[in-house]
């Protein structure tokens, strides 16, 4: 476990590289720094065991996903362009894989450019169209309103469903170990496929 102690109001804590990291604020008196330190412990300790039983388990694929065979830029972007033709025909700019850690994608609402994180780069197929769509809806909605949640379910019914899987595995990548986790997203799914531990997939925050 790493504590890193840092100039913010609130301690927060995430699972990254196979281990615990704690922030906690130092603006706070020791017993205070103390007691956060246990409380997100606690808290994400099962996680972390959950998702290295789960690792290690060779359990049957992640309820039935498989590996996508979208792994270039100009798969993916015929690929968004077939389902905004079916279902939206917004407007819409490039589409491509970028190296992204901190979002699964995002849409840039003035040059209707869509990026998807290279972590789903022949990742689970699922889960890269539930992003993917995610990502083309917000060219109607910049906002996660229900409005927006309207144009997702129009192609994406069971988005609740596959945006709970979405924290699993992001739950489950952050369990791997640094040099595991540089793997390529494709050579390391046969594993990552038995990642289906229940959980929310959120980091601790106090």
């Amino acid at each position: 476990m790493r504590i890193i102690f840092k100039d913010k109001k609130n301690s927060s804590g995430t699972i990254k590289d196979g281990e615990i990291v704690l922030y906690i604020s130092s603006r706070l008196p020791k017993a205070v720094q103390a007691r956060h330190i246990e409380q997100l412990t606690q808290r994400l300790a099962p996680r972390l065991e959950r998702a290295r039983r789960a690792a290690l388990s060779g359990q049957d694929p992640l309820l039935g996903l498989t590996p996508s065979p979208v792994t270039d830029d100009a798969a993916l972007e015929a690929w968004a362009r077939r389902i905004n033709a079916q279902f939206y025909g917004f407007r819409m700019g490039r589409v491509r894989f970028r190296k992204q850690e901190s979002r699964w994608g995002s849409c840039s609402g003035r040059t209707r450019n869509i990026q998807i994180s290279h972590r789903l780069r022949g990742g689970p197929h699922e889960l890269l169209e539930y992003v993917l769509i995610h990502e083309i809806a917000h060219l109607g909605e910049l906002n996660h309103s229900s409005r927006f949640w309207t144009l997702v379910e129009r192609a994406c019914p069971d988005w609740r469903e596959r945006r709970r899987l979405l924290r699993r595995y992001e739950e489950y990548l952050k369990s791997l170990p640094a040099a595991e986790g540089s793997l390529s997203t494709t050579a390391n799914f046969s594993r990552q496929r038995a990642f289906a531990e229940e959980g929310d997939g959120r980091d601790g925050r106090l």
